[in-house]
């Protein structure tokens, strides 16, 4: 397989974690539907589909067990696949309601694909052929080895290390694995996971890495898991923290479910690092939707009024605009430069004009004739989308 490239969609929210999308054509005039190259039926999924090169990667569920499939971009073909049982049974209601699907958006990097499961099985293949390089299976150290909504955190890549937080939400380690061979480099024992994916900052000429557990937002330290700093942010068992953090210089936009939207300023003194929050805001509370940063301003769904788009300052946390609402609990915003691309939960896939502190709407396509719980993947002009069951590659004419 080839080198990743500008175009690749090789993780959760694309190359950069970000959400921010490189190479894409927009139209001189968007038209009135998009081309639809193909839609296969795959299994269920609320994982997010990847794209590197002219294959796609996803992680599927069909019946009790998931599947994790490689397929050929031009034809959706599968090249390969991978089977494993995953029994799943939660008793708790919100986990009943998402179903059994994986979570995990997997990752590629370097020819190797990684990927978590529902129970948090974790596995490295090879991306070519589809063998199994290494597996873990955490459910060894832990009895219970995931939060009761199953492991949805998306594995981070950092040179020879992969990240991953492993456990129950009363207990577990955020681990720095070998990314080649799977070996234990250092571990953060302390809560267990929620459901945010890490991200990696550098912060006053220091490198960390940030994420939340249960109750916690967390800086730790690459090199060797110290634990740089912490801020309670209770949750329960009903609510979850699933929102990626955004950062800009040494603030963080921190949210989670039914709980305030806020930004957290960073600073260390003599060697101790020290939180403050810059702003709050209860008006804005994110539940399922990461947030997007384009310089002063930041795109969020809100999810009052079944699911609002809004934009926000990122200086002062103030709301500048927000649209009428029922986007639906699962939105995905995408920056591609003047414009924001916005996947609703029903289906549809909108085009949003930036403009000033504002957002326009100049376009509304169906992209799906089911429930859209995964965000999609962008290649160029080319959007992959996964609903209910099914995946299907759609193409933005220029």
């Amino acid at each position: 397989m080839q080198k990743s490239q500008s175009l690749d969609w090789p993780q959760w929210r694309g190359p950069r974690r970000d959400a921010h999308v490189s190479g894409f054509k927009i139209p001189s005039k968007w038209p009135t539907q998009l081309s639809k190259k193909w839609a296969i039926p795959v299994g269920e999924g609320h994982s997010s589909p990847i794209i590197v090169g002219n294959r796609a990667f996803v992680i599927v569920r069909q019946g009790n067990e998931e599947h994790t499939l490689c397929l050929d971009m031009t034809t959706g073909k599968a090249l390969w696949k991978d089977i494993v049982a995953a029994p799943f049974d939660s008793v708790i209601f919100p986990a009943q309601r998402l179903g059994k699907s994986p979570r995990s958006t997997p990752l590629w990097h370097e020819n190797k694909l990684y990927t978590i499961g529902v129970n948090g099985l974790m596995t490295c293949f090879d991306a070519a052929k589809g063998s199994i390089v290494w597996r873990k299976d955490f459910s060894k150290q832990y009895p219970i080895p995931m939060p009761v909504c199953g492991a949805s955190l998306s594995p981070l890549i950092d040179g020879k290390k992969i990240y991953v937080h492993s456990g129950h939400e009363a207990t577990g380690s955020f681990l720095a694995l070998d990314k080649d061979t799977g070996k234990e480099l250092w571990a953060w024992k302390g809560e267990g996971p929620g459901y945010t994916s890490p991200q990696l900052a550098t912060i006053g000429a220091v490198r960390q890495i940030i994420t939340a557990s249960h109750n916690l937002w967390l800086g730790l330290s690459p090199e060797n898991g110290a634990q740089l700093w912490s801020l309670p942010n209770r949750q329960n068992m009903f609510n979850h923290n699933s929102i990626t953090p955004v950062i800009s210089g040494d603030t963080v936009l921190c949210g989670a479910n039914q709980r305030a939207t806020f930004a957290l300023k960073l600073t260390q003194s003599a060697g101790k690092w020290g939180t403050s929050k810059v702003w709050e805001s209860r008006d804005v509370t994110m539940s399922s939707s990461s947030p997007v940063l384009d310089g002063k301003h930041v795109y969020v769904v809100n999810e009052k009024r079944r699911g609002q788009v809004a934009v926000m300052d990122f200086a002062t946390g103030k709301v500048t605009w927000e649209c009428p609402g029922n986007k639906g609990e699962q939105v995905t915003i995408f920056d591609i430069g003047p414009l924001l691309l916005v996947s609703a939960q029903g289906g549809e896939l909108f085009v949003y004009q930036k403009s000033g502190d504002t957002l326009k709407e100049v376009a509304k396509y169906e992209v799906a004739d089911s429930a859209m719980w995964a965000s999609p993947a962008i290649s160029g002009n080319r959007l992959l989308v996964k609903g209910a069951s099914s995946l299907a590659l759609w193409e933005i004419p220029t």
